[in-house]
Parts: C-alpha cells; sequence; structure tokens
C-alpha cells in the first residue's frame, strides 16, 4: 500500500496495536522477508517508524537502561530510546537500531544490510520486534506472556509454560481437534471493555500456525507434564508469582513492570487459572473442556 508517492508503507497490527513502517527508498516493488502477512492492516497506526536501509549513523553518547551482554541493549539520549541488536558496549556498530522519540509515537530503523533480489530485510528482526512490542505494552496496554492461545469454537484457553513445558504439544493436538491456535509461545493480554482478551503474534514457537485474531481467554492453564491429566486451581499471590515467571516485565522501567505486576494481579482476579499436569495425548481436549 503506497501511502507517499514513489515510497512504500505498509501497517501491521499485533493486539490491536498498529505499528507503521515507511520506507526511504523506492521500493513499492519489493518484498518484505519474515513478514506474516495476517498481520498487515489497512487500520491506523500508534507508532511510525521510518526504515532507512544500507547504513548505521555514528553512535551518539547515551545512558545505559538495559543490557542482554550478548542479543540487544537499550540506551538513552536526550530524550530518544535507542534500542540496537548487540551489547552497549560493543566495539562493532548493530546490524539494527530502531531509534524511538520521547511519546512513542515515531522513529526511525536502520538496517546495516543492503537488499537485493527484491527482498528486503526484515526493519523488525528478532529479538527487537518483540522488545518494541513489550516497551510498548508497558505503557498501560497489556502483557506479552509465554503461552499457547487456542480458539476452540469460540471459547478461549490460555496455556502458559516456559521452555519444554508443552505449549507446542498443546498446540498441535488442538489443531488436529479443528481448534484455531493463535500462537504457540506468544501471546499478548489486553483489558477490553472490563473483560480480558488474548492476541496472536507472529512470534511462534516450533508450532508455526498463528492467527492475528483476539478473543476472550474463559480458563487459563500452567502447563506440566506429568503421568496423568489432573488440574489443580491457582488463586491469589501463587497464581500472581506463576504469571510472572510466564512473562517479559520491563526489567528496566520500574513504572512499567508495577503496571505489569498490577496486570498480573487483574489476571489472576478475573479467571479461573489451573495448574494442568497432562499427558500428551489427545485425551487432554476433552479432560480439560469438562473442567
Amino acid at each position: 500500500m503506497l501511502k507517499e508517492k514513489g515510497l512504500k508503507e505498509f501497517t501491521i497490527s499485533v493486539a490491536g496495536i498498529g505499528i507503521s513502517f515507511l520506507f526511504d527508498q523506492n521500493l513499492s516493488e519489493f518484498g518484505v522477508e519474515n513478514i506474516n502477512y495476517d498481520f498487515i492492516t489497512d487500520d491506523s497506526a500508534e507508532i511510525k517508524l521510518r526504515v532507512h536501509y544500507g547504513y548505521i549513523p555514528e553512535k551518539s553518547k547515551g545512558e545505559k537502561i538495559f543490557d542482554t551482554g550478548r542479543t540487544w541493549s537499550l540506551y538513552s539520549n536526550q530524550g530518544k530510546l535507542f534500542l540496537q541488536d548487540c551489547p552497549f558496549e560493543s566495539d562493532s556498530p548493530p546490524n539494527q537500531l530502531v531509534v524511538l522519540e520521547s511519546d512513542l509515537k515515531s522513529g526511525n530503523i536502520f538496517i546495516n544490510d543492503e537488499f537485493n533480489q527484491n527482498i528486503l530485510p526484515d526493519p523488525l528482526g528478532y529479538p527487537l520486534n518483540q522488545v518494541l512490542m513489550i516497551i510498548l505494552l508497558s505503557r498501560s496496554k497489556g502483557v506479552m506472556l509465554h503461552a499457547c492461545g487456542i480458539d476452540d469454537e469460540g471459547y478461549g484457553y490460555l496455556f502458559l509454560g516456559n521452555s519444554t513445558h508443552g505449549k507446542s504439544t498443546i498446540a498441535r493436538l488442538w489443531s488436529e481437534n479443528q481448534a484455531t491456535v493463535l500462537n504457540d509461545d506468544r501471546i499478548i493480554v489486553r483489558e477490553k471493555d472490563g473483560e480480558l482478551w488474548m492476541y496472536g503474534t507472529p512470534w511462534h514457537g516450533d508450532f508455526e500456525e498463528v492467527s492475528s485474531k483476539g478473543l476472550l481467554i474463559q480458563e487459563l492453564f500452567f502447563l506440566r507434564h506429568g503421568r496423568r491429566n489432573s488440574a489443580v486451581p491457582k488463586e491469589g499471590e501463587k497464581a500472581v508469582s506463576m504469571l510472572l515467571t510466564r512473562c517479559f516485565p520491563p526489567f528496566w522501567d520500574k513504572k512499567g513492570t508495577d503496571y505489569t505486576i498490577g496486570f498480573c494481579h487483574l489476571i489472576a482476579r478475573k479467571i479461573p487459572i489451573y495448574e494442568l499436569n497432562f499427558v500428551p495425548d489427545k485425551k487432554i481436549i476433552n479432560f480439560v473442556r469438562n473442567i
């Protein structure tokens, strides 16, 4: 979709949060690598990012906010946020750099790669795509969870778990039973009209099918492998603690972290929650439906 003469722009919407990408070259005939077109929308965007290929600006002095030490770091300078795909103290320039204005409504993406063969590098590759979403969600918009979301004929099941806990297995089993898998690894939860909704994201795990749709959460389960199927209710501080170990809080931002903790309390108050021990076969489907 062309928004400016000679320039290509598209908007993705994840959990109702629109991010628009405007390319700085005449690229209307080019495709974009790793873009899930199910998430492209004509809706308006909350944040507009201009994409520049082929160079990275010289690093400005800034204050380190967060550094993983390997994959990405975040720093600030004159009110702007700088998100890069390398450590803060790295001697080499980043391959991708996102510069955000203080209001998080606009910014620039710089990508060192040149484009070729009519395919552009993804303007927001891993992990910067998810870090940006965490930053946006922390502004009182919701939380992202390590979770598998299932639409079982309009009934929303949310299964939380860290790696190896069985999220992709649950996705496969429900998919074989004609249910829709929103995502097997990254689910966003937001409040809508006083109720909690879950939304699929493009960032899947081993199960590659995803959906951009959202639906009301009816029940939530913390996954564990077991010798038999069983469900134990969880509530209060225990449920909140388990939610916090399976979400993505912005550790670098006290206000955002406080919001995330409060949102986990909201989930624990509003949704029936269980710890689900399960055997990885199709019997788990009717077991969950009958809880």
